[in-house]
């Protein structure tokens, strides 16, 4: 593998912005790919930034043998919108990234090539640009979702959250929503306005009415995850509106160790 770390010029972003690729090689030494090359972008989450794929899991090893592209752009906290205080996120891995690393790095990403994924706010991330954009992304992998991100229930629950501010033990969850807060606040305003565009059930739902062909789906969730009955919910969703898709959970937490027998058992849903 190619590993290139460094930053390209976004047009939708205005900057130069940093960004993680791991590129396929057979030298005919090491190992040896008899499948055919694929393509996944791969998001991370609220916390995170771009580095964090490579750095706390082993997802160039599992890509090495299956010829398999992967580009870990950065979204800082941004829930993967165009951001109204803020920068255009979401146009720029919806819209620019696939052509950009297209013409940079000679990758094919055509539509059977080409899948995105994501972890927590980048599970999100991903399924939005899935139902946003069909032609472009045949697959979409979430784990852990946060998949009710620009849902009206939760830009309530963000209005109504009050600071506690930080105390002198670390409590997790408070941190959490302290950091969603502050980052949907940057995406969505100050008022936390609910905009169709951010809410992946209006999303699911208007594609099915579109009549384009349907993306393939895979969900992961712990079953201890603070998220599990986002995700079940979720779910059901999919469910109703004739969407068909695949959902894995096992015993699990919202943390790193899920993350990585998440994509060491399932890289092969992406090619």
């Amino acid at each position: 593998m190619g590993f290139f770390r460094g930053e390209i010029y976004s047009y939708a972003l205005d900057k130069m912005t940093p960004i993680d690729v791991y590129l396929p090689h057979d030298d005919n030494r090491r190992f040896l790919v008899d499948k055919p090359q694929h393509t996944v972008i791969l998001l991370h989450g609220l916390e995170g930034n771009y580095s964090y794929w490579s750095r706390y899991t082993s997802v160039e090893r599992y890509a090495q043998t299956r010829n398999l592209a992967l580009i870990m752009p950065d979204a800082e906290m941004s829930m993967y919108a165009d951001m109204r205080c803020g920068q255009r996120y979401g146009e720029y891995i919806g819209q620019e990234l696939p052509e950009r690393i297209r013409q940079m790095f000679q990758l094919n990403t055509d539509r059977d090539h080409l899948s995105i994924g994501g972890l927590s706010m980048g599970g999100y991330g991903a399924v939005k640009f899935a139902l946003q954009y069909p032609e472009t992304f045949g697959r979409c992998a979430s784990f852990s979702g946060a998949l009710m991100i620009g849902s009206n229930d939760h830009l309530r629950d963000l209005r109504e959250w009050k600071d506690p501010g930080r105390g002198d033990a670390y409590i997790e969850m408070e941190e959490i929503n302290r950091s969603m807060y502050y980052g949907a606040k940057g995406a969505f305003g100050e008022d936390f306005a609910y905009e169709p565009s951010h809410d992946l059930s209006y999303l699911a739902g208007q594609l099915v009415k579109s009549g384009k062909k349907l993306p393939e789906f895979l969900f992961t969730c712990g079953t201890e995850d603070f998220l599990f009955s986002v995700n079940q919910e979720f779910m059901e969703k999919l469910t109703q509106l004739g969407i068909p898709h695949s959902f894995y959970t096992w015993p699990g937490i919202h943390n790193w160790l899920f993350w990585e027998e998440s994509i060491r058992d399932y890289v092969d849903f992406f090619c």
